[in-house]
């Protein structure tokens, strides 16, 4: 319930306030973020792979379920970035997972966006009153979010989220993919696609 409330509100203000990212591939990452965050089928896992007796993760951190990097990699990869593709070409895909992990991590995503060209790096410092809907906040090796507009983010928090409802099983048991306050989070590091 909290879920269903908390979208139509993100939603009422993202239609009130008629906020499109600069890019048309940028917003489609958004929107496609925003959708699997809606949908409870999709929750939080690290996958069965790094599963662990005290982190019983199920499915895939690939799909239907997703943890906060690949939640990333996939929305900006079905958006027509080459972020994956790049991410197999990266040598820490085998030296950390040997080819295991289809999609990077929270500490590889901007090697792995930076390669085509057209992003840009900054200090949270240097964005942080000023962000952009579609901008990738990150704290790398930690955490990695992408900014909607109206001081908010889609993301993947696990199972310890705020709400304290999520479990380890496939689908969202409660604010494992959801919306979050942006700021006050410990983000170091903002990634804004600015074209070619």
């Amino acid at each position: 319930m909290r879920k269903i409330f908390m979208a139509a509100v993100i939603a009422m203000n993202l239609m009130m306030t008629p906020v499109q990212a600069i890019d048309s591939r940028v917003e489609s990452a958004v929107q496609w973020a925003i959708e699997i965050a809606k949908d409870d089928t999709h929750g939080y896992s690290q996958g069965a792979e790094n599963a662990t007796p005290s982190h019983p993760y199920t499915g895939s951190r690939e799909g239907p379920d997703y943890d906060c990097s690949s939640l990333v990699y996939h929305a900006f990869n079905q958006a027509g970035f080459n972020i994956i593709d790049n991410w197999h070409r990266n040598p820490k895909y085998f030296n950390r997972y040997n080819g295991r992990q289809y999609s990077g991590d929270a500490d590889t995503i901007w090697d792995d966006l930076s390669i085509d060209g057209g992003w840009v790096k900054y200090s949270w410092a240097e964005v942080a009153d000023n962000l952009q809907r579609g901008d990738i906040l990150c704290r790398p090796q930690f955490h990695v979010a992408i900014y909607i507009g109206d001081g908010m983010t889609v993301e993947a928090r696990g199972v310890n989220n705020p709400t304290g409802m999520g479990r380890y099983e496939t689908g969202d048991q409660g604010g494992e993919i959801d919306f979050y306050p942006a700021q006050g989070r410990g983000w170091t590091e903002v990634y804004r696609y600015v074209g070619n």
